[in-house]
């Protein structure tokens, strides 16, 4: 007896819009990745000046035109470039807000020197480069940048209020210990440090930054007190 014919097998339906959507979505975002990648190594080694629409579009096989889909022109990138190096600093930052304010406090400092040190492209495009300072100033609201400052901020007025570090102005004091740190860390990118021997380098970037918040903190341990019901004398006059 004859076998009856096979059935066909039914087509394969179109991917739903939304999967489709979102692979569109995903392709273009590796897209702006791979562009967002290339102009980061011709912003550092060639200066962002000197690099051109068509030298970025060159460097991942575009055309110029091309390129103009994904970003409007080169300071676009650039600004993609920073909310991106933010975005990834404050991410590291994120784990030190439950800590103690003394361990709080150096581990922002060390944080931050190790993203300087891992990612010296990106921190030379967010706080050396100046090509960066217009496009801030044009948001309204410098979201990730604010925030990743802000971990600085109540870390030195949580150490503050605990008595780890001396009370003064929150604002002063967080600027103080940024602008040791960025000193620290631009020492380095900038290879300002040849007369330190390599191999002591990285105990000696941990430890400067260590030695200041110390030194502050023994300050603050160290400033004498009033015994409690104790009044000093008067001093007397005449014979």
């Amino acid at each position: 007896m004859p076998t009856a014919p096979a059935a066909p097998m039914p087509a394969t339906p179109l991917a739903p819009a939304a999967l489709r959507h979102e692979r569109r979505a995903r392709a273009r975002a590796e897209t702006r990745q791979r562009i967002c990648d290339a102009a980061m190594r011709l912003f550092v080694e060639e200066g962002f000046e000197q690099t051109s629409m068509r030298r970025i579009a060159d460097a991942v096989g575009y055309t110029p035109g091309a390129l103009y889909a994904y970003f409007e022109d080169k300071d676009e990138i650039l600004y993609a470039l920073l909310e991106t190096g933010f975005t990834c600093l404050r991410e590291a930052m994120q784990g030190t807000s439950s800590l103690p304010p003394r361990e709080r406090l150096l581990r922002v400092g060390e944080i931050y020197l190790r993203f300087a040190i891992e990612n010296p492209h990106f921190y030379e495009l967010m706080f050396i480069m100046s090509n960066t300072k217009q496009r801030i100033q044009e948001q309204e609201h410098w979201q990730v940048g604010i925030e990743t400052y802000e971990f600085l901020r109540s870390a030195v007025r949580a150490g503050m209020d605990a008595g780890v570090i001396p009370r003064g102005d929150a604002e002063a004091v967080s600027f103080a210990l940024w602008s040791n740190v960025h000193g620290i860390a631009s020492l380095l990118l900038r290879g300002r440090t040849v007369m330190i021997p390599d191999e002591s380098l990285p105990a000696l970037v941990t430890e400067a930054y260590r030695w200041l918040l110390h030194a502050a903190m023994t300050h603050e341990q160290r400033r004498p007190s009033a015994r409690p019901g104790t009044r000093r004398s008067p001093r007397r006059r005449g014979p």
